[in-house]
């Protein structure tokens, strides 16, 4: 079976574009305002460009995947960009990154502990309605709940992006079933499945990596990895946040406490 993630970050060996939600629908920034377009400048002389999307966790802290992170070389300058409605736009507050982490045991060949932390130079503007910080659910979902996965990036899978914040509607899928469509053990317990398995069609593609999935206004997840973008038969694949808030708690703390 042929796997990827979303970032550059291959389980196999297919390499797809950076991308985005697959049949969603545009929204307002102020809908889910703890949404963040991560931009990187590759050069003195290029432009920032949207290559993940991260979830605000404090005033000073993004939670992302760490696949967003891993092959990002020292020096590269690095903007948060947070109450904006386009991918590449001017419409959001800019913010410097000062530094980032990612999980020690991340695998990029299984996207086990696929977790990264932003820390930014100075503090998100809260009092903005269209930038807010998300608080962690506290269990894991029932299987068949619904969820919504914002981002930005393709309108289907190798096709054009969407310039605008999209989400999408998905419901969560049982982690024993997501076993038995991609593997016994590939599905972690550092992991939750989420999509439409008979019908596909709805789900996040490449370039959403590292965006929220949430339930009941409550982060549950990142966007990790799948085959595919809206495939019949196979979910989404994110990292479950709250196995690993042990680890962002203990680098926030490192941090200073942000």
């Amino acid at each position: 079976m042929l796997l990827f993630t979303w970032a550059g970050i291959a389980l196999g060996s297919e390499l797809p574009p950076q991308g985005r939600i697959i049949n969603g629908s545009k929204v307002d920034i102020a809908r889910h305002p703890y949404c963040v377009s991560i931009r990187y400048r590759r050069s003195n002389e290029s432009a920032y460009y949207h290559e993940c999307a991260g979830a605000i966790y404090t005033d000073r802290a993004i939670l992302t995947a760490a696949q967003c992170l891993e092959n990002v070389q020292m020096g590269t300058r690095m903007w948060v960009v947070a109450g904006a409605n386009t991918r590449n736009g001017t419409d959001g507050l800019v913010y410097p990154v000062a530094k980032w982490v990612f999980h020690p045991e991340f695998s990029p060949i299984t996207a086990d502990y696929d977790i990264g932390l932003i820390l930014l130079d100075t503090p998100l503007d809260l009092n903005n309605y269209r930038i807010r910080k998300i608080a962690l659910r506290a269990e894991r979902p029932a299987a068949g709940r619904t969820a919504i996965v914002a981002g930005w990036g393709y309108r289907e899978e190798w096709g054009p992006s969407s310039y605008n914040l999209e989400q999408v509607h998905v419901p969560i899928v049982s982690s024993e079933q997501c076993n038995d469509i991609y593997g016994k053990g590939e599905v972690t317990e550092r992991m939750i499945c989420a999509g439409d398995v008979a019908q596909g069609g709805r789900d996040a593609c490449q370039g959403d990596t590292g965006g929220p999935l949430i339930v009941d206004e409550q982060l549950v997840g990142l966007v990790s990895w799948g085959r595919g973008c809206g495939r019949p038969g196979y979910p989404s694949v994110y990292t479950f946040v709250p196995s690993l808030k042990p680890w962002i708690d203990e680098m926030i703390e490192l941090a200073g406490g942000l």
